[in-house]
């Protein structure tokens, strides 16, 4: 059994593959055939998709700010017109470089198995993969075509499937079992989510007791017309509310964008 099989999940039990019966009509037994595409092919774990009802879609609407994501142009940007523009000090200065160093400085070198959650084309787990620092990396967005670049750029990059898992998923239903996870990224990300609490909530769920998260989000005073914004007491709130302990949680603001480091 691999430990792949223990930590991927149904987002409507949260039971990985091992657990569920044979014949699993909550799951309509999506969630295990999904689970045969491994290792080569993009999982939908959605729970609209894993329940394949029409109604749940329409009950889990997301807002523009999840949403716009899934438009065509947004991967192009992200690979080709961002990166730049946050090297000069929009997203850290010196950028995903700099994020990089900043993650696997508190992530360590260990054998661990880390999720990307809203990993976009997979800027960061594309790094973090060819680092060869970490045993696997689980790769998670919401948008259907964010994925698709991610597995074309694995391609050129020389990247293995058995180094990436890619997972259509919900921050807000992670399809993980609850204490499973090492450490987690999640970049420039919480300011898309539909519910930033609900969405944290989850990251603290499949944590490992002592498992490690590193967050990046940007802060007000950009206003709340699209994306929703942050303070830093109201980033510190968020993880306290989700369950992490006050010693256990620091929140550091550079210019207009926050890092976030917390250990379960």
């Amino acid at each position: 059994m691999s430990r792949l099989q223990e930590i991927i999940a149904c987002p409507v039990c949260y039971k990985p593959t091992v657990e569920i019966p044979v014949q699993c009509e909550a799951c309509l037994n999506y969630f295990s055939q999904e689970v045969e595409k491994m290792p080569s092919l993009i999982m939908d774990l959605t729970p609209s998709a894993v329940l394949g009802a029409v109604e749940q879609e329409t009950a889990n609407t997301k807002p523009l700010r999840t949403e716009l994501f899934r438009s065509p142009i947004i991967p192009f940007l992200y690979e080709r017109i961002l990166p730049p523009i946050w090297a000069v000090g929009l997203r850290n200065l010196g950028g995903i470089d700099t994020e990089f160093r900043l993650v696997t400085d508190f992530f360590g070198q260990s054998g661990t198995i880390i999720a990307d959650i809203s990993c976009g084309t997979g800027i960061m787990a594309r790094r973090l993969a060819l680092s060869r620092r970490y045993k696997h990396i689980i790769a998670l967005d919401y948008s259907e075509l964010m994925l698709a670049q991610l597995q074309q750029k694995m391609k050129i990059d020389g990247i293995s499937p058995s180094q990436i898992t890619i997972i259509r998923a919900d921050v807000e239903a992670l399809p993980l079992a609850s204490n499973s996870i090492d450490a987690i990224y999640t970049g420039a990300a919480m300011h898309c989510w539909k519910d930033a609490l609900e969405g944290i909530r989850n990251i603290y769920r499949v944590l490992l007791p002592g498992g490690k998260l590193f967050a990046t989000t940007f802060l007000k005073p950009f206003p709340n017309i699209v994306f929703r914004f942050f303070s830093v007491s109201e980033l510190e709130d968020i993880m306290l509310a989700s369950g992490f302990k006050k010693d256990n949680v620091r929140v550091e603001a550079r210019g207009l964008y926050a890092t976030i480091w917390c250990i379960k």
